[in-house]
């Protein structure tokens, strides 16, 4: 065994040169960045890992000196469209050094940006596949959606997206009666997903309170999307029970979210512009429904008026020919009953002669004979009367709850409206103006509206 004894800037020293001497040149070597570690005086030290199956498997420390990382993060985000940073795998072109102090490191002099650039790619062809596999690439496309009143709104409060989106839907927000929630979040770079993820969870909490989700951010700028390929991400936003709405202001490559979410535009700006379109265009349609149902209302009332006319003169005329006819057959029955009483008279002239109780007994019967005829008479005629009356009035009955249906408030309770202008109904567009105020009535009141085109 032997005695001699080492001290530790002896052995590091060996390390050193024995490393020196191994490693004389530099080596492309791949790794994903899991810490960047940038000092203020511009040099980084970046943490390296290896994952297998989701573990990490190496763990080296990397240097980039400040005469490098400017040249090196530029060329990055030039080609790669992302900010040189964290949870980025790379091709770097590094020295394997060994300091005293500071021990092993990877003193990186360069990159390969087309490397990370088709490890992104990789990933969102992943993301894309895994979602095909759970049949909810355009689940939330499925869902239904007609004019998003309540809208929350995922974006950071300093955005620029944010403030875009928020001037354009101002323009018209109380108009259309439109609310906004902000859930605050970051919405580009290493922690996008997850802190986007935290929104969608705020929101579901409350997903009765709205009717959409819209996620904007600024700029235009093409840097910091890959979150917006994450899978976590565009499978939360696939399942959500909402409908999702980007507007991530980017102009190519759509991104995986993108794909997935309900509908999407290419700045936040438009995306404002299309919900506004939607609300207009629904205004539009009911001015349209208004002039036609005033048009067809018109109409129904004078029809209605023509044939209510029309009946009454009918049933006037058929009232008036069954009275005629009725009293023609009481004259003559009455006439009848004249002759038949004189010819029993005549019949008993003889005997009436020669008694009296026989006259009076004779009157009697007369009387007799007489009200009876009558009283057929007259309940033949009561009859005859009693239906004639419940026939008139069944139609009677009919025609009034034909006028019910087309009264004004009736077709109104059926889902229509009318549009007035000075107390009077608009029957065509060309009383219209833009500015122009009109009064919409409903079943259940009035709403007020400003006419903005015609």
């Amino acid at each position: 065994m032997s005695n001699e004894v080492f001290t530790l800037k002896q052995v590091a020293q060996s390390i050193r040169k024995t490393l020196e001497s191994r490693y004389e040149r530099t080596y492309w070597v791949k790794a994903e960045i899991y810490k960047m570690n940038l000092f203020p005086s511009g040099h980084a030290f970046p943490e390296l890992v290896q994952r297998t199956d989701g573990k990490i498997v190496a763990n080296l420390s990397g240097v980039i000196w400040k005469t490098n990382y400017g040249r090196i993060s530029k060329q990055f985000e030039a080609t790669v469209k992302e900010p040189f940073s964290e949870g980025k795998e790379v091709l770097m072109l590094v020295k394997i050094t060994f300091s005293e102090v500071y021990g092993l490191s990877l003193h990186i002099t360069d990159i390969d940006p087309s490397y990370s650039l088709g490890a992104l790619h990789k990933l969102k062809l992943e993301t894309i596949d895994a979602l095909n596999k759970l049949g909810i690439l355009q689940k939330n496309q499925s869902l239904r959606l007609s004019l998003p009143k309540r809208i929350a709104v995922i974006s950071a409060e300093s955005s620029k997206g944010l403030s875009d989106f928020m001037q354009v839907l101002s323009a018209a927000q109380s108009k259309f009666g439109i609310s906004t929630f902000l859930f605050n979040a970051t919405v580009q770079g290493d922690q996008a997903v997850e802190s986007i993820l935290q929104a969608f969870n705020k929101i579901e909490r409350v997903r009765q309170y709205f009717d959409a989700v819209v996620i904007v951010r600024g700029g235009g700028a093409e840097v910091g999307m890959s979150c917006y390929d994450d899978f976590k991400l565009c499978k939360r936003i696939a399942e959500f029970p909402l409908p999702v709405l980007c507007g991530i202001g980017h102009s190519t490559n759509l991104t995986v979210a993108e794909m997935v979410a309900y509908s999407h535009a290419i700045t936040p700006s438009v995306l404002a512009s299309d919900l506004l379109q939607e609300f207009e265009l629904k205004l539009l349609e009911l001015h349209a429904i208004c002039a036609k149902l005033n048009h067809v209302q018109s109409n129904l009332i004078t029809n209605t008026k023509s044939t209510f006319n029309q009946a009454v003169s009918k049933i006037n005329g058929v009232t008036k020919w069954r009275f005629e006819r009725i009293n023609n057959q009481l004259n003559a029955i009455e006439q009848r009953s004249i002759q038949e009483t004189k010819h029993l008279l005549l019949f008993h002239k003889q005997y009436i002669s020669s008694s009296p109780i026989a006259i009076q007994t004779l009157v009697k019967k007369s009387h007799q004979i007489e009200h009876h005829r009558r009283t057929m008479l007259q309940q033949q005629l009561t009859f005859t009367m009693n239906r004639m009356v419940d026939k008139n009035a069944a139609i009677i009955e009919s025609l009034e709850k034909q006028i019910h249906l087309m009264s004004p408030s009736a077709v109104l309770a059926r889902g229509f409206a009318i549009a007035r202008s000075n107390g009077k109904a608009i029957l065509s567009k060309t009383e219209l103006h833009p500015g122009s105020m009109i009064l919409i009535e409903l079943s259940d009141g009035t709403a007020e509206a400003e006419v903005k085109s015609t």
